[in-house]
């Protein structure tokens, strides 16, 4: 069954949806905490991240208009009734990206101040959370041999490959580094040289297996769910070849 996240919440990797120039003075940024969403299992948690960059207060922030593709399902946080002046405030939203390396569009509203008689201004600016093939998937507890036996059984076109040669000097960060990439669980592996992920799908739990193996200079993804398999591979393969920091 699915396990906890693998990797520190403190190295979790934070982007920017909203830039303040953008949003009217406000910013936001999100993270895929990878906390078990409380309304299904097949949603994503994101942790949104609002920063009130003008000197007055905006009022009633909230979700405003969904655009979201197929399938795809949001749970917004309440309503924020006061964003004072420079003030950051943390909520979540629960997304199912159904299983699409889709964006989430949403539109994000709020009133501020116009003037001094009290009216107020509505605003509205659109945001968009990606969907990262990598943060699709939950990690599944396994052994190597039954890694081993599971990818045996999803070959085929269930299997994609490509060929990676590691930069010198990566193999120390090499685990941790795909695990901040891909929300997987690390397979104890006996050669050093091999390195083993498990997990699967958060829309419909098939397995995902990943291998990266440095002697035969290969990554490999094993899956029924190819396209976000092949995603995965690809983004892995990309992060990896990043000059060692």
């Amino acid at each position: 069954g699915r396990v906890g996240n693998c990797v520190e919440a403190s190295k979790l990797v934070v982007h920017s949806v909203l830039h303040f120039a953008n949003g009217g003075g406000l910013s936001v940024d999100c993270c895929f905490t990878r906390d078990k969403s409380l309304y299904s299992a097949s949603m994503n948690t994101v942790k949104l991240v609002l920063h009130n960059t003008t000197n007055h207060v905006m009022h009633n922030v909230r979700i405003g208009a969904r655009k979201l593709e197929p399938g795809m399902d949001l749970q917004p946080f309440g309503d924020i009734p006061q964003l004072a002046p420079g003030a950051t405030h943390k909520v979540n939203v629960y997304i199912d990206f159904s299983g699409k390396t889709k964006p989430a569009k949403f539109d994000i509203c709020f009133e501020k101040p116009r003037g001094t008689e009290g009216a107020m201004d509505k605003a509205s600016f659109g945001l968009s959370v990606p969907a990262f093939a990598g943060e699709l998937v939950a990690p599944v507890e396994m052994g190597e041999d039954a890694f081993d036996a599971s990818s045996k059984a999803l070959r085929g076109m269930h299997e994609h490959s490509q060929p990676f040669t590691a930069p010198p000097g990566s193999e120390a960060t090499l685990r941790e580094r795909v695990l901040l990439l891909a929300n997987l669980f690390p397979v104890p592996s006996i050669d050093d040289k091999v390195f083993k992920f498990s997990g699967c799908t958060l829309s419909d739990d098939s397995a995902v297996l990943l291998l990266i193996d440095l002697q035969q200079n290969v990554v490999r993804g094993n899956s029924e769910a190819t396209l976000l398999c092949r995603h995965i591979v690809k983004d892995v393969k990309e992060a990896l070849l990043k000059a060692v920091a």
